[in-house]
C-alpha cells in the first residue's frame, strides 16, 4: 500500500548504467505495478516524481539540480520514498509492444520483466552508450540514432514495421513526448490500443495541488495516470505542448 509519508531506505548499490542514467537499489521491496512511479526524496535538495525500475529499485538521469544531487549519492546512503503512486499498466490481450525511449527505457524494463504478457520490445536512444538494461527485454529490437547499436532508426519506424507484419493486443510505452506523439498515431493507423506513461510537472504526487492536471479535463498525471490510453490523449494538451515549472505553456 502507498504511504503519504517518506520512508526512509538505505541504498544498497549504485550501478552506472549510462555516462548519464545510474540505478538505486535500497533497502525495501515495494508493492507495485509496472509504470507506478514514487516520489524520491533527496535529503536536503529535493523531493522528485521517478518511475520504479524494479520493487526496490529507481533508475535515473541526471538532468537537473534534484537529479544531480542523487548522482552524488553512494552506498550507504539515504533517501527518502512516498509510494508507490499511479495506475500503472493495465493491458488487454496477450501479445504486446513494449517501446522505451531514453530514460523511458526503465519503467518499460519493469513491465517487460514483472509482466505477464507475450513482448516484443523496442527500446531506443541517441547512440549506443545510452542504451541500457538490453538483458531484461524479450523479443528486444535495438535503435540508435546515430547507428551505433542495432538499428539506424527511431523507435517509431520499427514499431510501424512490426505492427505491420505482426498482430499485438496494445502498445505501452515511455520515453520523450514528441516519440510518444508519432507512436500514437502509428498506433492509430494500425488499430492497436495503446497506453503511454506520461509525464508532467508535479509537486505532491497525489493529486492534492492540481499542478500537473491537463486540459481540458483536469485529467492528474499523478493520481488518474501517469498512464494514459487513447481516450486521454486524443482530446488533450498531450502532444501539443508541455508546461514548465510554473505551469506555463511550452510548445511541444
Amino acid at each position: 500500500m502507498p504511504t503519504n509519508l517518506p520512508q526512509t531506505y538505505r541504498i544498497t548499490d549504485v550501478i552506472e548504467q549510462t555516462p548519464t542514467v545510474k540505478t538505486f537499489e535500497f533497502a525495501h521491496e515495494l508493492d507495485f505495478i509496472p509504470g507506478q512511479f514514487v516520489m524520491v526524496w533527496v535529503p536536503g535538495v529535493d523531493e522528485i516524481p521517478v518511475s520504479l525500475s524494479g520493487p526496490s529499485q529507481i533508475t535515473v538521469k541526471n538532468v537537473g539540480e534534484a537529479t544531480a544531487a542523487l548522482h552524488k549519492l553512494k552506498k550507504g546512503n539515504f533517501i527518502g520514498i512516498r509510494g508507490p503512486y499511479g495506475n500503472g499498466f493495465a493491458l488487454p490481450g496477450y501479445k504486446v509492444l513494449i517501446v522505451g525511449g531514453g530514460v523511458g527505457i526503465a519503467p518499460m524494463k519493469a513491465l517487460a520483466q514483472y509482466g505477464d504478457k507475450d513482448f516484443t520490445s523496442i527500446i531506443g536512444a541517441q547512440t549506443s552508450d545510452e542504451i541500457f538494461f538490453r538483458n531484461y527485454f524479450p523479443g528486444l529490437h535495438v535503435c540508435t540514432d546515430d547507428g551505433s547499436e542495432g538499428e539506424k532508426a527511431f523507435t517509431t519506424v520499427v514499431a510501424d514495421r512490426l505492427l505491420g507484419e505482426q498482430k499485438f493486443d496494445a502498445v505501452a510505452a515511455c520515453g520523450p513526448e514528441i516519440m510518444l506523439k508519432f507512436l500514437y498515431q502509428i498506433a492509430d493507423k494500425h488499430n492497436v490500443p495503446m497506453f503511454f506513461s506520461m509525464e508532467r510537472w508535479m509537486k505532491c504526487g497525489i493529486g492534492i495541488c492540481g499542478h500537473c492536471a491537463i486540459d481540458p479535463t483536469g485529467w492528474r498525471v499523478c493520481k488518474d495516470g501517469p498512464v494514459a490510453d487513447k481516450a486521454i490523449l486524443e482530446n488533450s494538451e498531450f502532444f501539443k505542448y508541455k508546461r514548465d515549472m510554473a505551469g506555463t505553456e511550452v510548445k511541444l
